[in-house]
């Protein structure tokens, strides 16, 4: 018996419910008094144990003259309930996971409001695997950081990684500087800050005095950024 209460404990049922349950399985049914005299339970807990019973689907009552007894339901009844309780969950899985994901890819995003913060993540593209991409808003970059600008281009170009760069045609003057293949947008595609992409991570660089940078890690929504960035690769002009 001693197994049999462990086992209901573990189905969700305190010490004093598991108690009353197999009382009213071993019983049939008792009166509130009859399981008090039984268990030594205090009267009015054994009236909270009986609820939070029937909450449970375990137990049910029946009135018998002025008498209110209690009864536990057939243990198979139980196993049906849990079935339904499972097949209830299977439904919403998918719809969890879903969210789980999402919510995945939102925690992975990391706000640099300075300029050391900002270093680094541009740092860690000179080591990039692949070409990193650029949609530019044109001259920014160097104006904020006049002495790094350079520092970065020499340190691509030493690692061998390419930059692919789109600009407004109004920078169509712009030098290009090695690594890079520059293609230029019409007029009206005007960039209010730069985003890069490389790997797994798409960088959102917002300059000025104060610059700050959101950079997200995420296959996904990399692949989505990249293959936007081709699309109006194919429509630009040299």
């Amino acid at each position: 018996m001693a197994e049999i209460k462990e086992i209901l404990k573990k189905f969700g049922l305190t010490e004093n419910e598991a108690e009353v349950y197999l009382l009213l399985i071993k019983s049939g049914n008792m009166t509130a008094s009859e399981i008090t005299d039984k268990t030594q339970i205090h009267r009015t807990n054994v009236y909270s144990i009986l609820e939070r019973l029937q909450e449970k689907g375990v137990v049910s009552f029946a009135i018998h003259g002025k008498r209110k007894q209690y009864e536990a339901i057939d243990p198979k009844m139980i196993l049906h309930a849990e079935k339904e309780k499972l097949e209830e969950i299977e439904k919403i899985i998918p719809e969890l996971s879903l969210i789980k994901n999402s919510f995945s890819i939102q925690q992975d995003a990391t706000v640099f409001k300075d300029k050391k913060g900002i270093k680094n993540v541009l740092e860690d593209l000179t080591n990039s695997k692949t070409d990193v991409l650029i949609l530019a808003s044109g001259g920014s970059f160097e104006e904020t950081f006049p002495e790094y600008f350079n520092i970065w281009l020499s340190r691509l170009d030493k690692n061998k990684v390419k930059l692919k760069v789109l600009l407004s045609i109004k920078h169509r003057n712009l030098k290009a500087p090695k690594p890079s293949t520059y293609k230029f947008m019409p007029g009206e595609f005007i960039s209010p800050s730069t985003t890069m992409m490389s790997e797994d991570k798409v960088i959102i660089f917002i300059w000025g005095e104060q610059p700050m940078a959101i950079q997200i890690k995420s296959n996904l929504i990399a692949e989505s950024y990249r293959n936007y960035f081709q699309v109006l690769w194919k429509l630009a002009k040299k």
